[in-house]
């Protein structure tokens, strides 16, 4: 009885040491997996993004490219990795990686194959990678109970807000859209805000991150019909 009782333990500890050495190696594996899988989704995206904006399909689908065009889908899936990041630096680390595979595979695509060099567009779009660490630090925060928090939670939705505003009614491309690619549009836009809403913590996180939104994409807007401050979709190159 003692042998058998002996031998059964020895197994159990043998048992519970592989348990903990296997343990270590998917740890390490699920964080590379966590941050390759934002390379590999950007890239995914930056390809889309490229093909939205060829001749073909602009003439047929003209509203994908105003959408992939824009910096609202960008912040949108960067705000959801960061959001579903388990620390704050890594949520900072994904979201840039994100954009590094996004910008890679859309301009190199368009100075490899199509032999053309946007410097102007690959400057503006390598500063906007630059800073994505940063929000996707802040972004992580909505996690904390503060008032902050609440705040934070609320700037993709105010870039939802203005951009949709000023894509429909400021920018004179539009005009030549239909109403199928208006409706399109708030579609989009509308996707991205509950989506987006779904990976907010809490129920008053939600409605605050609504509020402030709205509220902050009234002022910008008002502020940018005045002309007090510059209409980004204006002066600023899309993608």
């Amino acid at each position: 009885m003692w042998q058998t009782g002996g031998w059964k333990e020895i197994c159990m500890i043998r048992i519970g040491m592989n348990k903990q050495k296997c343990g270590t190696i998917p740890k390490s594996a699920a964080t590379m997996l966590q941050v390759c899988l934002p390379f590999i989704l950007g890239i995914v995206l930056g390809i889309i993004a490229k093909f939205t904006d060829g001749r073909d399909f602009l003439y047929y689908f003209p509203v994908f490219a105003d959408i992939m065009g824009r910096f609202g889908i960008w912040v949108w899936v960067a705000a959801l990795i960061a959001i579903r990041s388990k620390k704050p630096l890594l949520a900072a680390i994904r979201s840039f990686i994100f954009f590094i595979g996004m910008l890679l595979a859309y301009y190199g695509y368009t100075v490899l194959v199509l032999h053309f060099f946007p410097k102007s567009q690959i400057i503006l779009w390598g500063i906007i990678a630059m800073v994505t660490p940063f929000c996707g630090f802040l972004i992580w925060h909505i996690h904390k109970e503060s008032h902050y928090a609440n705040f934070i939670s609320s700037l993709p939705f105010t870039i939802f807000f203005t951009e949709w505003y000023l894509t429909v009614f400021t920018v004179r491309d539009w005009a030549f859209r239909t109403a199928r690619d208006e409706l399109l549009l708030g579609i989009a836009y509308l996707c991205f805000t509950f989506s987006l809403l779904a990976v907010v913590p809490t129920n008053k996180k939600r409605l605050f991150s609504l509020l402030y939104g709205l509220l902050i994409s009234i002022i910008l807007i008002q502020l940018i019909l005045a002309e007090i401050i510059v209409n980004p979709y204006e002066k600023l190159l899309n993608i």
